[in-house]
This record gives C-alpha cells, sequence and structure tokens, in this order.
C-alpha cells in the first residue's frame, strides 16, 4: 500500500471509529486450542449511542430487541452455522450510555469448531433502535488435535446394585499451544466430550501418571518445572467434569510417584510445595 493509500486507509479506520455508537474490541485468549477445549473469547463493548440500549427480546411483544452475533470463517474461506438453539449472549442485558461492558464469550458453545482448522470470528451487533449493525476486529486461531500418551477407562459408580455400569474414557495428550508442548486431558465417553483441560508443560524426560480412584475420580500427576510437580484430581459433577483439587510438589528423596494404597492413591517421595516460596500465585504457577 502507498503513503497514499495508508492515509486513506487510516482515515476511515478513523470516521468508523469516531461514528460507531458501539465501540467494539474482540480478543482470543490463545493462538491454538486443544479440539473440544472451551475457546473463549473476551469482547470489550462500549455504549456510545447516548442511549440506554436494552438487548433480548421486549416485554409483552416477543420481539428481539438487540443482540450479539458471530461470522465464523474456515480457511478455505467457508462459513461456519451456529448450531441449532443457539443463545442470543447479551439475552436481558441492560448497556447504560457511557458504559463500557468486558463479555467472556465460550464461542465454541454456538459454533461447531471441532475440526482440525484455522478459524477466523468477528463479532457483531445490532439493535432495532440504531439504523445499522456493528462490527468488531476479526481474530484468528487453530483448532487441533492432540498426541495421545495414555488413556485409561473408568467405571462409573451406580445408584443400585442392578444398573448397568457407564464408563468413560480419560486420556492425557501432548499438546503444541503454539509455543510450547502441555499436557492436556480430556474426559468423555462415545456420546460426549465431560471436560478438556490443560494441565501443565511437558519436561523432557518425565513420565506423566494416570490413575483413578475408587470413586471413579480421576487423578493426574505431571513434572512441570524441574523441581515442581502438579498434581490434580477432576470427578464429573452434574454431567461436566471439573477440577476438584490441584496442589503442587516438590520432590523429596526420590521422584514423586502416584501410587495405590489400599482404598486411596497417595504420592510418594514428596512434600507438599509452599505457593509463594516454591511457586508463583496463579492458576498457572509452572511459569515464573
Amino acid at each position: 500500500m502507498n503513503r497514499t493509500g495508508h492515509i486513506l486507509f487510516v482515515a476511515l479506520l478513523f470516521s468508523l471509529c469516531c461514528f460507531a455508537q458501539i465501540g467494539m474490541n474482540l480478543k482470543a485468549e490463545k493462538e491454538r486450542y486443544l479440539r473440544y477445549e472451551p475457546i473463549e473469547l473476551k469482547l470489550l463493548l462500549r455504549n456510545y449511542s447516548g442511549n440506554t440500549l436494552i438487548f433480548g427480546k421486549g416485554e409483552g411483544t416477543g420481539e428481539i430487541q438487540g443482540r450479539l452475533a458471530f461470522m465464523v470463517k474456515r480457511h478455505d474461506g467457508g462459513s461456519v452455522p451456529p448450531m441449532a438453539g443457539a443463545l442470543n449472549p447479551l439475552e436481558g442485558m441492560v448497556f447504560a450510555p457511557g458504559e463500557t461492558k468486558e463479555l467472556t464469550i465460550t464461542i465454541n458453545q454456538f459454533y461447531d469448531l471441532q475440526k482440525d482448522d484455522f478459524y477466523k470470528v468477528t463479532a457483531y451487533v445490532d439493535h432495532k433502535r440504531m439504523s445499522k449493525a456493528f462490527v468488531s476486529n476479526s481474530v484468528s486461531f487453530e483448532v487441533r488435535e492432540g498426541i495421545l500418551i495414555k488413556s485409561k477407562v473408568i467405571g462409573l459408580p451406580t445408584e443400585s446394585d442392578n444398573d448397568m455400569i457407564k464408563s468413560i474414557n480419560a486420556s492425557l495428550m501432548r499438546f503444541n499451544d503454539g509455543h510450547d508442548d502441555v499436557y492436556c486431558l480430556r474426559i468423555e465417553d462415545e456420546k460426549t466430550v465431560f471436560g478438556t483441560f490443560r494441565i501443565g508443560p511437558c519436561i523432557t524426560g518425565s513420565v506423566p501418571q494416570l490413575d483413578a480412584d475408587e470413586a471413579s475420580a480421576i487423578h493426574v500427576l505431571v513434572q512441570v518445572r524441574p523441581r515442581l510437580y502438579c498434581y490434580s484430581v477432576y470427578s464429573i459433577i452434574g454431567g461436566e467434569a471439573k477440577l476438584r483439587q490441584q496442589r503442587y510438589y516438590k520432590p523429596d528423596n526420590g521422584v514423586p510417584t502416584l501410587t495405590r494404597a489400599p482404598g486411596y492413591l497417595k504420592i510418594l517421595y514428596a512434600t507438599q510445595a509452599v505457593e509463594g516460596i516454591d511457586f508463583r500465585y496463579g492458576k498457572e504457577a509452572w511459569k515464573k
């Protein structure tokens, strides 16, 4: 683009920002996601309209007053349609003049992004009181499958001794997030993915450990730094896999090992690490 074209382009952007009644900025938290992992986008909205805007369906009429929607494109330019029954993320929101709101949108709750591909997402907001829709910047990210390291089939407790026993599969995978290899856990059965989690970075030479206890909770122990191990416990609660417990350990007279004792799992050759001394605060404690 020559200098004249660049000046015109900047002027056009400036004019769009100046006359936009809804300011929008969209951001993807990561550049690469594991299949079935929640893909969370941050959307910053600011109301420049000078009026209070109410989103969702109007009282008594059922008519949609305003909505937030997305345009999702694959690498080949094809569009990804919204899933059936997708909701309006702004349903019921009251947006005061001059107000700023930050939303977290799990975009793969609304669009099927299970296939390995590059995706580009653009948000737009329209409202019956405004003459046109307002469009955000576009964000791009990649969805890829991980490499299976180990898996375990686990039976679930039943309410009665006569009930059929259902089983789930816990898969520990290696996944490149665009910068580093990380350990991830996926919990699923033949029909449903109950949860996908990032655990920590892959350390060369370390052996990750995966097991289940008598209550079918899934225990994972991985080394995340030279002298730091992450111990996580996951359970299915209300039809969804959730992180129930996470602790950090440091070696003590050996290599920390997840072992089965009568009735429970425990870690040998380790003492619990102290937050703020042995590792930093925050959910990604392996980062220095």
